[in-house]
């Protein structure tokens, strides 16, 4: 008793009879401070404890925190309530109140967030001004940097970098989420109730045979049926997996395994035919595999081409034929449309194939800069004669000239 009474006079006397940077232990009203520089820059902060090498450093008027590891709750000024534990954790910490940061670099980048509870390794690193999170586990919701009301309980769960999301659950190892008010299960995992060993994304174990122990308490037997005159219904197969049943022989191909294979990211229909959208196709000719009624509305379409063949540069080659103007218009006269394109009734008859039409307006164009071309170097040639004519007449104006004043001279010499 009497070497703890020592002790404590021996320290009392260090921190009053020494200037304040020189020592790493401080006891002023009612913080306590152990570490070099911790709570340096504290002026009416009360009820405080930092403990670590500059911990608290910068706290001017926060009250009841508690900060425990180098450079812990760091440039803290007005953060009240706070307790954060770790190497810089909560280090950028300045308003933020009742936050629990555990862990080294939890909630280190943490300004304004109130009421978050941060646990694990750089567990919440990048929150700002979340508020009401709870993140647990190392890296867990280290990319969240403004969202609330949020939980992610596993190693790196949480959302993608640079998402803000709000009230969103994640549960497990990587489980990431991509939109607010949306609860995630694990990573590529299966969810199980009831066992051990789920073989599906959702598997339910009652107990007891012929109970599936799922139940829609909105929707029984009773409920007034809000989908009429229907055929299609979900039921299990042999091994208790929920599948869409029908009473008709037709079914929905869609559901039947047999009709469809996933080839990658891509699904494939593995019959001959194709895919009919919506009523009133019944014109369906072989050699294509998607059928549209009323139309398609897109951003972008691309026609592959399968070879330079199918394409229209073959104008500009040494033996290509370019009819002449007159033997165009003859065509055009008789037929009333452009040689080699189809007619206004053969494209209500068979389609406008896309590709093709491109192609043959390409070769109309490269046809046309060929004329152009030609009518150029006519053009160049016709204005050479007229240079060569206007010289001559020039020539002949001043011959006339020079005649005209010899003829002149002699007249005026009869005289």
């Amino acid at each position: 008793m009497l070497n703890q009474k020592a002790f404590f006079v021996v320290l009392i006397s260090v921190v009053v009879s020494k200037s304040w940077a020189q020592n790493n232990i401080s006891f002023i009203n009612g913080n306590t401070f152990l570490g070099y520089q911790a709570g340096r820059n504290n002026q009416s902060g009360s009820a405080n404890v930092f403990i670590g090498s500059t911990a608290g450093y910068n706290n001017s008027n926060g009250i009841a925190n508690l900060f425990l590891g180098q450079r812990a709750g760091y440039n803290n000024s007005v953060g009240a309530y706070n307790t954060f534990i770790g190497s810089s954790s909560g280090e950028n910490n300045s308003v933020g109140a009742n936050n629990n940061f555990i862990g080294n670099g939890a909630g280190l980048a943490n300004t304004e967030g109130n009421f978050n509870v941060f646990i694990g390794s750089e567990a919440g690193a990048k929150n700002k001004r979340g508020g009401s999170n709870v993140h647990i586990g190392s890296y867990a919701g280290r990319e969240n940097l403004e969202g609330s009301a949020n939980t992610f309980i596993g190693h790196n769960a949480g959302v993608p970098a640079g998402a803000t999301l709000n009230n969103v659950t994640v549960l497990g190892y990587n489980a990431l989420a991509t939109a607010s008010n949306s609860v995630i299960l694990g990573s590529n995992a299966n969810v199980g109730i009831g066992t051990s060993a789920p073989n599906a994304k959702l598997e339910i174990t009652q107990g007891t045979a012929g109970s599936s122990g799922l139940r829609f308490t909105n929707l029984t037997s009773s409920s007034t049926a809000t989908a009429l005159n229907q055929t299609k219904f979900l039921t299990v197969n042999a091994q208790g997996d929920v599948v869409l049943g029908s009473l008709s022989g037709s079914g929905r191909l869609a559901a039947e395994e047999g009709q469809w294979k996933a080839s990658g990211d891509n699904l494939v229909n593995t019959n001959a035919g194709g895919v009919v959208i919506g009523p009133g196709v019944s014109n369906t000719p072989a050699g294509y595999r998607l059928y549209v009624a009323d139309g398609v509305l897109t951003e972008k379409v691309k026609v592959a081409v399968k070879s330079t063949t199918d394409w229209s540069d073959r104008v500009f080659e040494s033996g290509y034929r370019l009819r002449g103007l007159k033997e165009v218009e003859r065509y055009i006269n008789r037929e009333k449309h452009l040689p080699g394109v189809p007619s206004a009734e053969e494209v209500v008859k068979e389609g406008n194939d896309l590709h093709r039409t491109d192609a043959l307006l390409l070769e109309k164009i490269e046809e046309l800069t060929l004329y152009t071309i030609q009518l150029q170097k006519s053009n160049v040639s016709l204005q050479k004669k007229v240079y060569d004519l206007v010289n001559v007449q020039k020539n002949q104006r001043k011959k006339l000239a020079m005649l005209e004043e010899v003829l002149f001279k002699k007249h005026n010499k009869r005289r």
